[in-house]
C-alpha cells in the first residue's frame, strides 16, 4: 500500500501546484466586455439584421406586409448567421484581452471535492478559505471566462426557435414559447454564476493583489 500511496500526490503538492498555476491570473475587464456585447453590438445587430431579413424575405417572395410572421424565419436566420460570425469575432478582439487565463486550469491537481469546495467558496455558497485564496481568485477568473464564451454562443439559441413560436398556433406554438422561456432562464442561472464570481473577486481584492477586476459590470 505504501508504493500506492507515494503515487497519490500529497495535499501540499497538490495546493503548491495549484497556487503556481493561478499566478499571473487577472481578471481585466471582463464584466465591461460582455455587458457591452449584450446592451450594444448583440441588440443592434439583431435588430438591423432581423429587420433586413424579414423585409428582404417579403421583396423576394412578394409578401403582403400583413403577412410578415411568415417571413421573420428570414431575418432571424440572417440575424443567427449574424451572431454566429461576430459572436467569435467580439470573443478574439474584446474578451479574450480581457482576461489573463492562464495556460492550464487552476484546479487540476486537485481532489474533486477539494474543486467543488472552491467552486462553492467562488459562488458564494461556503465561506472564503484565507489560506487557499490565490488558488480560489484565480479559479473565479477562469469561471468567468470560460462563462463568458459561453454566455456569447448562448445568445443565438432563442433566435433559432422565436420564428416557430410566432408563426404556429395552439399546442405547438406554447411548447415553442416555453421553450425559449427555458433558455432564457438558463442563460439567466449562468449570468448570476458570472456576477457571483465577480463579487467574490471584488470581496477578496487586495490594493496590489494579482487578479483585478475591471470596470463595474
Amino acid at each position: 500500500m505504501s508504493g500506492i500511496d507515494d503515487l497519490i500526490p500529497k495535499s501540499d503538492d497538490r495546493w503548491t501546484t495549484a497556487t503556481r498555476r493561478a499566478q499571473g491570473i487577472a481578471d481585466l475587464g471582463l464584466g465591461g466586455a460582455l455587458k457591452t456585447y449584450y446592451t450594444l453590438y448583440f441588440p443592434a445587430g439583431v435588430i438591423i439584421l432581423v429587420t433586413a431579413g424579414t423585409v428582404g424575405g417579403m421583396l423576394a417572395f412578394g409578401g403582403d406586409p400583413a403577412n410578415w410572421p411568415s417571413f421573420l424565419v428570414f431575418g432571424c436566420f440572417l440575424a443567427v448567421l449574424g451572431a454566429a460570425i461576430g459572436g467569435p469575432i467580439y470573443n478574439a478582439k474584446k474578451i479574450r484581452p480581457a482576461v489573463e487565463p492562464g495556460r492550464i486550469d487552476v484546479l487540476l491537481s486537485l481532489k474533486d471535492e477539494e474543486r467543488k469546495d472552491i467552486r462553492r467558496q467562488v459562488l458564494g455558497k461556503t465561506p472564503v478559505d484565507s489560506e487557499h485564496l490565490v488558488v480560489s481568485r484565480g479559479a473565479a477568473v477562469q469561471l468567468r471566462k470560460n462563462v463568458a464564451l459561453q454566455l456569447i454562443w448562448m445568445s443565438l439559441l432563442p433566435l433559432v426557435f422565436i420564428p416557430q413560436a410566432i408563426r404556429d398556433s395552439g399546442f405547438i406554438s406554447w411548447l415553442t414559447v416555453a421553450f425559449v422561456v427555458v433558455l432564457v432562464i438558463g442563460m439567466m442561472l449562468v449570468v448570476r454564476d458570472f456576477r457571483r464570481a465577480g463579487r467574490f473577486l471584488d470581496r477578496t481584492a487586495e490594493p496590489d493583489a494579482p487578479c483585478v477586476k475591471g470596470p463595474p459590470e
